[in-house]
């Protein structure tokens, strides 16, 4: 009889601000971010945050396996490649979503349909996608024009797989308040702004994930970083997510006796971008040799070592070495301010000249790369954007903003070609700027089939991105979490946390002040 109410609940009521119904204790694993939330869904949100949730609620044909570090089968029980660029899956058997719905090759065919619409924030992310081919009830063909090594990373990673009966009766931006999956965990309530709460799925099939080990999952919103700190000292979280943690707290928080302080390197690249194109109104950075004396007005060791206390490293390229097709061989610029004064006079601008600059994260090097380029007399007029990723994001898109200190993830896929594609392709979300021999090299790379070829066209695209100065690479980060000692839980290399994997140390479960 329940079984058969869960199917019939097609549209779940939405909790918005409402009483909770679960109070945080010994069954509740509580998260403290300091990123603010416009969507649980990727096709409406950009944000890292949102996408880690997207992993708990929802699942992928494939998974990456932390551990092995290899890509596994998850909604789908096998995969392999047909007729070059042709993914091929079959699903699992018995799957359901969270409201009853089946899991079917129409739901996969209408997810990508989703992900794929036009005005939808992951609709260029998933241009390299065809149609998706119905081949029978629990069979999928995904024509693709990537690497079928890339298409697979980008699939286990980010297309989720939605329940259409409810997506259509709901739409876009309900189902990104409310989602419905068949993930791990079920959201249950989103205290806009401030509080989303989940619970394990008790349906759920388990492999490769595996079943939730804490029964709720409470995800709060915390932007002030003071109380993020007090509120796991005091036990009323169990986990600061990396990122929601200075550098001058970690050295604090190691010496604590209840806390551990967890680390992973990660692909995610620092960077100022530049806009190169003009669109902002703002044609400074048309100029090369403006974009170089960027590159040389900053002082990326003093950032690194005195501002970030080493958690990072010195990054001179559009890649990382954790990514393959990484090519450490480029042109670099070393700190020289007298130097980066030079090529302002020689691009025509011997006083400088007054720019807005936005960041979202890392307040402290954003300020430190402020007081950097006024040294060389360009006046950057700082706009805080206080973890509003999404907005930034947003603003990029259109064209609004000249000068930005920014990261990007790669959507935790370990190949060059994850960011490259994403900021110099002439259509990619983020492309500020970039050469017809750029788009040629990475359009050829997607194409080969050899991983030497493919190394080598990368390599030559990293070489005429650093020579060109389309961005000011400063370092690749470290993926940095405070835990309570009475959990088991750390982050990992693709930066995805998977909270569905924490567990209290046997005989440690503790009440929690709320």
């Amino acid at each position: 009889m329940i079984h058969m109410i869960r199917r019939l609940s097609l549209i779940p009521v939405l909790c918005l601000g409402l009483a909770s119904p679960i109070e945080a204790g010994d069954d509740t694993l509580v998260v403290a971010m300091k990123v603010s939330f416009d969507s649980l869904c990727q096709t409406r949100s950009s944000s890292r945050q949102t996408l880690i949730l997207c992993h708990h609620w929802a699942d992928t044909l494939v998974y990456r396996d932390p551990d092995k570090k290899e890509i596994v089968p998850c909604l789908a029980v096998s995969y392999r490649v047909v007729d070059g660029n042709v993914l091929e899956f079959t699903l699992r058997p018995g799957v359901r979503f969270h409201n009853g719905e089946p899991l079917t090759a129409e739901a996969v065919r209408y997810s990508m349909e989703v992900f794929k619409t036009p005005g939808a924030l992951s609709h260029k992310l998933f241009r390299a996608f065809g149609d998706v081919e119905v081949v029978d009830e629990r069979t999928v063909r995904i024509p693709t024009s990537l690497h079928p090594r890339v298409a697979i990373e980008l699939l286990a990673n980010v297309f989720f797989i939605l329940p259409p009966q409810y997506h259509r009766e709901v739409g876009g931006e309900a189902f990104g308040k409310h989602p419905v999956g068949t993930g791990p965990y079920e959201f249950v309530q989103w205290e806009v702004p401030s509080r989303i709460r989940f619970k394990a799925n008790p349906h759920y099939f388990g492999r490769p994930k595996g079943k939730p080990r804490i029964p709720y999952l409470e995800i709060r919103v915390i932007p002030e970083v003071m109380i993020r700190i007090e509120s796991l000292l005091t036990g009323e979280v169990d986990v600061v997510r990396s990122g929601s943690i200075t550098p001058e707290q970690i050295q604090f928080l190691e010496n604590h006796p209840e806390i551990r302080v967890r680390r992973a390197n990660i692909l995610r690249n620092f960077f100022l971008i530049m806009d190169a194109k003009g669109r902002s109104g703002v044609d400074y950075f048309k100029n090369r040799f403006v974009r170089r004396a960027v590159n040389h007005a900053i002082d990326r060791q003093r950032i690194v070592e005195d501002i970030l206390r080493g958690m990072a490293e010195l990054n001179h390229g559009a890649a990382t070495p954790l990514h393959f097709g990484y090519e450490p061989d480029i042109r670099t610029y070393a700190y020289d301010p007298d130097r980066a004064r030079r090529l302002l006079e020689k691009a025509g601008f011997p006083n400088g000249f007054h720019v807005d600059f936005y960041a979202y994260r890392d307040e402290s090097v954003a300020e430190a790369i402020v007081q950097d380029l006024l040294a060389v007399g360009i006046r950057a007029d700082l706009h805080w954007m206080a973890g509003r990723w999404d907005r930034l994001f947003e603003k990029l898109r259109k064209g609004e903003i000249p000068l930005a200190f920014i990261t990007h993830g790669s959507y935790s896929i370990f190949d060059a070609s994850a960011i490259l594609n994403h900021l110099f392709l002439e259509e990619g979300p983020l492309c500020q700027g970039t050469t017809p021999e750029i788009i040629e090299l990475l359009q050829e790379a997607d194409r080969c089939e050899s991983g030497e070829g493919r190394r080598d066209l990368l390599s030559r695209a990293q070489k005429l991105i650093a020579f060109e100065a389309f961005w000011a690479p400063l370092y690749y980060g470290h993926s940095v979490a405070a835990v309570r000692k009475k959990l088991d839980y750390r982050p990992y290399y693709d930066e995805i946390d998977r909270y569905f994997l924490a567990e209290w140390t046997p005989g440690t479960q503790e009440g929690r002040r709320d």
